[in-house]
């Protein structure tokens, strides 16, 4: 298990090769988001996703977040058309809130832009999304230092960044666009009056 600390904006041009080839070769990786620690893997990696439940000792039924550098290179994942979807995104991404979205695969997405810079590099120079979770083991605390993130995970992922602690401190504002009207599944740093304001001056409610 590798270890890279990444606080200062030069060390992040370095940090995005290190972890654009772990993702690249199936590896999994501790990083670094504007919320919490998290675990991710590139979406596509089947066995990358399975080692991120695994880690965390996540129950089956439960869905990874997709990452995305935008709306763009999620398309290919998700059921579009939905309004409410580009409204929320133009005022609240990239940023701490994810949307649950319908998924081509039958199932839903729960969907975020994120905003720290090491993250965004990381997707764009990749060029396809993350499955990502919260790099904690199920049930207990987010993390916001790398140490955490790995103390209570069952195993080891392949290279852990330290990006010191998250902006945010706190995990993303969760809300549902599967169903009319719109549903808050998980309060956060976004307020539900704050989201709904922007659908309504959208004229999307």
């Amino acid at each position: 298990m590798r270890h890279i600390v990444c606080q200062q904006p030069e060390s992040i041009p370095g940090t995005v090769r290190e972890v654009v080839a772990c993702l690249r070769a199936g590896g999994v990786v501790v990083a670094p988001t504007e919320t919490v620690y998290g675990l991710i893997t590139r979406w596509d990696n089947a066995a990358g996703r399975g080692r991120l439940f695994a880690l965390k000792q996540r129950p089956a039924e439960k869905h990874l977040q997709m990452l995305a550098a935008d709306l763009p290179m999620a398309a290919a994942f998700i059921v579009g058309g939905d309004a409410r979807l580009p409204a929320l995104a133009a005022r609240f991404w990239p940023g701490p809130l994810t949307v649950v979205v319908p998924g081509r695969d039958g199932g839903t997405i729960g969907l975020r832009l994120p905003a720290h810079a090491l993250m965004q590099a990381v997707l764009g120079a990749l060029g396809t999304p993350l499955a990502a979770t919260s790099a904690n083991r199920s049930g207990e605390a987010p993390a916001l230092c790398a140490a955490d993130a790995v103390r209570g995970l069952a195993g080891e992922p392949d290279l852990v960044v330290d990006g010191g602690p998250p902006p945010c401190g706190g995990a993303s504002t969760v809300v549902s666009i599967c169903e009319t009207p719109m549903r808050v599944i998980r309060a956060g740093p976004l307020s539900e009056d704050a989201l709904r304001g922007a659908l309504g001056e959208a004229g999307v409610e």
